[in-house]
């Protein structure tokens, strides 16, 4: 029979050391394994058969007669072993007519594993022992269960006054002896830092402001220890949504049970904070994206009111200023709405935290699918703007293109900078392919071309250049490549030699041959017109990649 309660004390559970030195046990003599006498008890178990490995659990005490017990010394050494691996914190046999002595093999291998073994006089009742620490372990459990409860109350409280996460850190950091702690959200950014944190260094935690969490090693479910390093790490979950880290870091003292449930507790309350901060993310985020909708789309009267209200969310919009607009690429599926919802959250606020990263008065926001950003003219350039798209995708999964605007003065030039980001984005899509960032400025004639359908562009693109893209594939490389260069120096045969490297009279013979295939493009007006267009053409990924198929 098996009598036993659920683990997971303070450090306060019952050890082999303390059963024995109950009055129960009085007379019971340990001949071996001194070294697991401070191993807990979560339960204790009766052996009645001689396979009993089936059901033994870790961290039980199990009590048996010399009956089920093997008769030779291999075979009470091999049951011991199998024992101890099954996680058996200690065992006691009652010797008996069946069992008059514990070979010195068993003996010495109990030695060996460090799994107490003790010699139990016939006179003690097991129902005794059991009795005693079945009450034991349920007394203190309930009184570990009160504690835990006071403990999630504690740091309820910190949450229901409005303390946040600094204050739940500060918290625990005392309750951990001043122990270093960290709260972070899932990408490692810091929220909390409080206590002694001299450590992190050394345990290259920390850096930039981020756990690095590539050293985080969480703890899976079910297990209370501290890993090697002294550190107690727990996730931060609401359902199956993680939001973060809670870490705290050994300094005066050990972590014990009592901190590992504190730890615990406290990620519980963190998820709490990181769920609510997230509903009034949400809620100012459609306010703020509803004033940014109007100043995009509204009539001057409507402009005015809702550069007006973005003045509350920090917006400078007196100002140069050029509109961002970005769009993830393709259509991925992530298996549900609530996922596809999550995900497109997650994006959102990471394109808001690398945009206002770069221009704290920035306006951001998303518009359906897209994401929408109104920063100063400075933060508009090339390099800026990559430097956005970077931020986000160290976080957000898929590639996002960007259309960015020419620089517009004030308020009311806004809605035309995002009809030009906008075409901006849509075009650099075509030319650039996945992840292009565009600038509206920077479109020439692709502009135009962009409004032609694909089909048509690639008939083009056949009736101008056709008899040239039918030659073998290394004579029309060549070609090409001699035939952009010319249009790239205006047809400066003396500047295209040069880079190309050429005899100047390989290079007459190359351009008498494209000219045969392709017209008189160097004296001709508008079959160089047409020739400088189907080479542009070329350049958008979707015409290029057809060309190589």
């Amino acid at each position: 029979m098996t009598g036993s309660a659920p683990s997971g004390d303070f450090g306060q559970g019952l050890t082999v050391r303390e059963l024995l030195s109950h009055e129960v046990m009085k007379g019971a003599e340990l001949v071996a394994g001194h070294e697991g006498l401070d191993r807990g008890i979560c339960a204790l178990n009766v052996m009645t058969v001689p396979d009993i490995g089936p059901w033994v659990k870790p961290d039980e005490f199990l009590l048996a007669t010399g009956y089920p017990l093997p008769r030779d010394d291999v075979g009470q050494a091999e049951l011991l072993r199998g024992l101890r691996r099954l996680g058996l914190a200690g065992i006691g046999v009652k010797i008996d007519r069946y069992l008059p002595d514990l070979s010195t093999t068993a003996v010495a291998t109990a030695e060996e594993l460090g799994l107490p073994l003790v010699v139990i006089p016939e006179r003690i009742r097991f129902d005794d022992v059991l009795s005693h620490a079945f009450s034991t372990i349920v007394n203190r459990q309930a009184a570990a269960l009160e504690r835990a409860h006071e403990l999630h109350q504690s740091f309820l409280s910190v949450t229901l006054s409005g303390g946040g996460l600094e204050q739940l850190a500060r918290k625990l950091s005392h309750l951990l002896g001043d122990a270093g702690v960290f709260i972070s959200d899932q990408n490692g950014v810091v929220r909390a830092q409080v206590g002694d944190v001299s450590r992190a260094d050394e345990l290259d935690l920390v850096r930039d402001g981020r756990l690095n969490i590539e050293r985080l090693r969480v703890v899976p479910a079910g297990r209370n220890e501290c890993d090697e390093q002294g550190r107690l790490i727990r996730p931060i979950r609401a359902g199956s949504l993680q939001h973060g880290f809670v870490v705290a870091i050994e300094t005066s003292r050990s972590f014990g049970e009592f901190d590992r449930v504190a730890v615990d507790q406290a990620a519980v309350i963190a998820a709490l904070e990181f769920t609510r901060d997230l509903a009034v993310s949400a809620i100012e985020r459609q306010f703020s994206s509803n004033a940014l909708y109007e100043l995009m789309t509204g009539a001057e009267s409507e402009i005015a009111d809702s550069a007006a209200r973005g003045f509350g969310f920090g917006w400078d919009l007196d100002r140069e200023v050029v509109v961002l607009v970005s769009r993830r690429e393709g259509d991925d599926d992530h298996g549900n709405a609530a996922q596809e919802r999550l995900a497109n959250e997650r994006a959102l606020e990471f394109w808001i935290s690398a945009v206002h990263g770069k221009d704290r008065k920035a306006a951001a926001a998303g518009l359906g699918a897209e994401l929408v950003a109104v920063v100063g003219a400075e933060h508009g350039t090339p390099k800026a703007v990559r430097s956005v798209q970077a931020d986000v995708a160290q976080f957000v999964q898929g590639e996002y293109a960007i259309g960015v605007s020419r620089v517009h003065r004030g308020p009311l030039g806004i809605p035309v900078a995002y009809q030009e980001a906008r075409s901006a984005l849509r075009v650099g899509r075509k030319i650039g392919g996945p992840g292009a960032v565009a600038a509206y400025d920077d479109l020439g004639l692709f502009k135009l071309l962009a409004q032609v359908e694909e089909t048509e562009l690639q008939t083009f693109v056949d009736e101008v250049l056709g008899p040239l893209t039918k030659l073998p594939e290394q004579e029309r490389n060549e070609l090409l490549k001699t035939l952009e260069t010319l249009v790239e120096f205006n047809m400066n045969m003396a500047e295209t030699a040069r880079h190309l490297h050429f005899h100047y009279n390989t290079l007459r013979y190359r351009l008498v041959k494209l000219e045969r295939l392709l017209g008189p493009f160097s004296s001709s007006t508008a079959t160089a017109v047409k020739v400088f267009i189907a080479l542009q053409i070329r350049q958008m990924p979707t015409i290029t990649s057809t060309n190589q198929s």
